[in-house]
């Protein structure tokens, strides 16, 4: 009796295009953010007596200021691309091949954070550099999601453009501070990052003013 509807329902239901198990692709994203954000304090000590000894205590502490201003920056950077990263794969149905490596490449440069942290001052460019390549990577993830998951039929055309937008914004940034580490000292090329936020809320009024 029920056997024709059981059929039915399986040929209706959606075939699931999974290579890798979804769960264990987002927990091992996660623990990767989780031990960079851990990795950035380690930098992070009081100037010793030798250091103060050897170049005098204004100096010493002007140090470690730095280091406390670069571990902060990262942080907060850091934490932005895992929150962008949760709000992109909670729309993942579909854990593919090209998904997992553009994943992948992403976390490639993620690890490199806490290097590019003590290269801020110095070698801003290095830094830059990094960050773009996280950005690159974390917006191409979130194209092919939209694509893959067709969002822009399960969440309407503003909010896959949104979700574009979001990722967009700081690859766009931190391309920018590029060329700009060239010729600005990295103290002050590190505050075009601030852009990002007036960006994002502008784009987000926007998208959301037009509508679908």
């Amino acid at each position: 009796m029920h056997e024709p509807a059981r059929v039915e329902q399986a040929v209706e239901e959606p075939v699931r295009e999974d290579r890798f198990p979804h769960e264990r692709v987002v927990n091992f994203c996660d623990a990767v953010f989780a031990i960079v954000i851990t990795l950035l304090a380690i930098e992070l000590r009081l100037p010793g007596g030798e250091l103060i000894e050897r170049v005098g205590a204004d100096q010493a502490w002007g140090q470690t200021l730095g280091l406390l201003v670069s571990y902060l920056i990262s942080f907060f950077v850091t934490g932005l691309f895992w929150v962008g990263h949760m709000l992109t794969w909670k729309h993942v149905r579909r854990v593919n091949g090209k998904v997992v490596w553009l994943a992948l490449l992403q976390l490639f440069f993620v690890v490199l954070m806490p290097f590019a942290t003590r290269q801020v001052s110095e070698h801003f460019l290095v830094y830059a550099l990094v960050l773009t390549g996280i950005s690159l990577f974390s917006w191409l993830v979130r194209r092919t999601v939209v694509q893959q998951e067709d969002l822009r039929v399960r969440l309407g055309p503003a909010q896959a453009r949104l979700l574009l937008a979001r990722g967009l914004i700081p690859l766009l940034v931190f391309s920018s501070a590029v060329p700009l580490g060239l010729f600005v000292p990295g103290k002050w090329a590190v505050l075009v990052f601030v852009l990002i936020f007036p960006l994002s809320t502008l784009a987000r009024r926007r998208i959301l003013a037009g509508g679908d």
